[in-house]
């Protein structure tokens, strides 16, 4: 089904190179499938040469915003151990933390997960000069001025799933997602990404995946110009609208809890079988089976399209069922993480340029999908 379906996608659209996942059913009933396809160009400047790569089913692409999974994940794995409440105010877990606009201190933690703190986003990622000390999320958070200085957008007790309220005040915040990832930090002991790694990507059979994309040999191989190795490199159309590579790979430690997850769409899957597992009892290596009861309760409505959003995950309807993911978008990537727990799918979408139509591309991958039961 995949290949037929990858190679309809290549045809209608313009790209580099995708790779496509699906993942039906369990191991324990019997029923689990799993199909994968990639197609197109680790780099398409190479195509046609002595060094040309095609990409498959194991190449890593920058997943960008899917990242945030992971940290909402974090976030909750503490609040099993007893470390947090989603209520807790960010004042109360950063007492070192400040911001000049005080309205920062009654932000609570499912404000941050959920985009409804009023805290504001990233103007610049600052790709071009990567950071990769230890302290790098830490300085971020604590010291920059992009933090410390960005004003409140609303008072945070306004929030509507705070109060009932009918007023929908929704803001997509990366910045968030650096503060959660630092609360990880402080509250676990250890790095945020190195957490990650125990509480999530090794539970789930991930051994592949990484935050710290700067250990990868082939991220510092593509700074210095030279081309090899199964990452995939970002992608965009130039003003004559030919695709060519991005200047700089999307890269710098301290946007790691936001947009710093590098995977596979094999790796992907396994992720998304570990997460549906736990939420149906199974096999509880991510979360407890009642976990998912506030991850995937709605705490706020996406203007822009109408979606729920949950802990960290958004949550959307198509052919009457329910479906949890969350997209992501940066310089040369996009990627497309989806699942429905009630027919136990996982749908994933990755593309190696900048604007690909992953998610649209992902809802009709799921139309197939459906068409099999």
């Amino acid at each position: 089904m995949v290949d037929k379906f990858i190679d309809e996608i290549m045809e209608l659209n313009d790209l580099p190179g995708i790779a496509i996942g699906v993942s039906i059913g369990t191991e324990e009933n019997g029923g689990f499938t799993e199909q994968t396809a990639a197609r197109g160009y680790v780099d398409i400047s190479l195509k046609g040469t002595d060094g040309e790569q095609l990409l498959t089913d194991d190449s890593i692409f920058h997943c960008a915003s899917v990242s945030k999974l992971i940290t909402s994940t974090c976030i909750m794995k503490l609040v099993e151990k007893g470390k947090l409440n989603i209520y807790d105010r960010l004042s109360d877990v950063l007492p070192e933390f400040s911001m000049d606009d005080e309205r920062f201190r009654e932000v609570r933690l499912w404000n941050m997960m959920t985009h409804t703190s009023g805290l504001g986003d990233v103007d610049d990622y600052h790709w071009e000069r990567p950071e990769t000390e230890d302290d790098s999320l830490e300085n971020y958070v604590y010291n920059s001025d992009e933090v410390k200085k960005i004003p409140m957008l609303w008072d945070p007790q306004t929030s509507p799933a705070f109060y009932g309220s009918d007023e929908n005040l929704f803001r997509y915040s990366n910045i968030a997602y650096e503060i959660l990832g630092q609360i990880v930090a402080e509250k676990s002991g250890m790095s945020y990404e190195d957490f990650a790694k125990a509480e999530v990507f090794e539970p789930a059979g991930m051994t592949e995946t990484t935050m710290k994309t700067f250990e990868r040999k082939e991220w510092a191989a593509r700074r210095e110009k030279m081309k090899h190795g199964i990452m995939a490199f970002p992608h965009e159309k130039n003003r004559a609208r030919d695709i060519c590579l991005c200047e700089f790979y999307p890269y710098t430690r301290y946007h790691a809890p936001s947009s710093t997850l590098t995977s596979s769409v094999r790796e992907l899957l396994k992720l998304g079988r570990a997460y549906l597992d736990s939420a149906s009892g199974r096999n509880e290596r991510i979360f407890q089976k009642e976990t998912f009861d506030t991850v995937w309760r709605e705490y706020a409505t996406v203007p822009n399209n109408g979606e729920k959003m949950g802990l960290g995950w958004f949550m959307r309807k198509q052919k009457n069922y329910t479906l949890v993911g969350h997209e992501g978008t940066d310089d040369g990537f996009r990627a497309s993480f989806w699942m429905c727990p009630e027919l136990e799918t996982v749908t994933v979408v990755l593309a190696n340029m900048s604007g690909a139509p992953v998610k649209k591309i992902n809802k009709k991958l799921f139309d197939k999908v459906t068409e099999t039961f």
